[in-house]
């Protein structure tokens, strides 16, 4: 038999143009157009632009990725913005790239102001490649960072040494005719000051300068120049041997003192008389690395590479093959069987195999627990001890007992059905003789 499909088709409802054959007749426009549902596939919908549920899943799908593209992509242009700020500023102290109070940036600026180069060198070939024959080099080493065997190299870096706060080492180096003396006079005060009493020009413009620092003071046949602002009469925060100058008064050229009593004065007074100025600041590459090879150094140069090939793959083959674990999904079980099912289906088993000692070794099994929980034993008791109580309690003397509980072995249902009638029997005189309710 031949069966006609009566439902009429969009194709042919806009092709005739009217109503199809006992169906309902589209809803059609003034030009007599059908108006349908939208067509998702297409994303066109009477020119209106609809995004389709293929974009709208992948977008769901991507939704993670996407954010946190978004977010590291934001963190970037923050961080960004934040090192534009502060730009390559170094915060040590002395820094002349530094706005800080502890650093010098303004002294540098001064100085550029007043037409002299001001050139900062961190390490001692920086140092050695921006000296010139009239350049002044001043040197302020406070992590004692420049190694003893290159202080020769440093003595002759330039014409004019300014040595601010040297330790011994230095001094021994670089000026052997001065000797550190000290703490100043008034150290500690912000209010203190030191007056020049020399005639060093530099020391009579300033005039007074804040106390700070350490002070010097010149030993054994001395071709000392200068010795300017004394403290307790011998020692001295500027001292001058030859083309050498030890400063002890470091706060002398930093931001947050340079504008007291006659520092700044001072400071261009011995860094603005020649047309450059090296601001050497030992670093950690001037140190020399003294100590066992490192494993980079042990290792062939194909290892790191390799490692890092490595690296790229198993992240390429996360990417690739890594699965977010979806939603927990319940599941049905084809069947639940109770326990009593379960129990009966073993004693039809054990019945059909006529299997007697297994079928009581279970009821003798059951009994035990049971009587020991009466008896106020655990149920892990041995059996033993479970006998005992059990005639104790009872009366019933302990080998009827023990053949109730573990020896007799049946030997026919008969005797299966006698033995599991004794059990229950004991358990009734347990209970009774103990006064416990439950079934009699």
């Amino acid at each position: 038999m031949t069966t006609t499909d009566a439902r009429p088709s969009a194709t042919d409802g806009a092709a005739v143009g009217g109503p199809p054959p006992g169906g309902v007749p589209p809803v059609g426009g003034p030009d007599g157009t059908t108006r349908g549902a939208p067509d998702t596939s297409t994303g066109n919908n009477g020119g209106a632009v609809v995004v389709s549920s293929g974009i709208r899943a992948s977008l769901r799908r991507s939704g993670f990725w996407i954010v946190a593209g978004i977010l590291v992509l934001v963190a970037s242009v923050v961080l960004l913005l934040v090192k534009g700020v502060s730009g390559t500023a170094s915060a040590a102290p002395l820094s002349i790239d530094s706005p800080a109070p502890a650093g010098s940036r303004a002294l540098a600026e001064v100085l550029r102001q007043h037409g002299v180069t001001v050139t900062a060198a961190h390490s001692l070939a920086e140092a050695q490649a921006a000296v010139s024959a009239d350049s002044t080099v001043l040197i302020y080493d406070p992590d004692q960072l420049l190694p003893g065997d290159r202080y020769t190299e440093a003595a002759a870096l330039g014409s004019r040494l300014v040595l601010v706060e040297p330790d011994v080492f230095e001094l021994e180096a670089l000026a052997p005719t001065i000797a550190a003396a000290g703490a100043p006079e008034s150290s500690g005060s912000d209010s203190a000051t030191l007056s020049a009493q020399c005639e060093l020009p530099a020391a009579r413009s300033a005039g007074t300068i804040s106390v700070s620092g350490t002070t010097y003071r010149s030993v054994g046949e001395s071709v000392v120049t200068e010795s300017c602002f004394p403290s307790f009469g011998t020692s001295y925060s500027l001292v001058r041997a030859g083309s050498v100058t030890v400063l002890g008064a470091p706060e002398v050229l930093d931001n947050g003192h340079i504008t007291l009593a006659g520092n700044a004065a001072l400071a261009l007074g011995l860094l603005g008389t020649s047309n450059s100025v090296v601001w050497y600041t030992p670093s950690a590459a001037d140190v020399t690395a003294n100590g066992p090879p490192s494993l980079g150094a042990l290792t062939p140069g194909w290892v790191t590479p390799a490692l890092s090939l490595l690296v790229l793959v198993f992240v390429a083959g996360a990417v690739w093959r890594g699965r977010r674990l979806g939603p927990v999904v319940v599941e049905n079980l084809p069947v639940i069987v109770r326990a009593s099912e379960t129990i009966g289906g073993r004693a039809r088993l054990y019945a059909r195999s006529g299997d007697s000692t297994h079928a009581l070794d279970a009821l003798r099994i059951g009994s035990s627990t049971r009587l020991a929980v009466m008896l106020g034993l655990p149920r892990t008791a041995p059996l033993e001890l479970i006998i005992t109580q059990c005639s104790a309690v009872t009366g019933i003397p302990a080998t009827e007992v023990a053949a109730t509980l573990v020896n007799q072995v049946p030997g026919s249902e008969g005797d299966l059905v006698e033995l599991a009638q004794r059990l229950a029997g004991l358990e009734r005189a347990v209970r009774a003789s103990l006064g416990l309710g439950g079934p009699s």
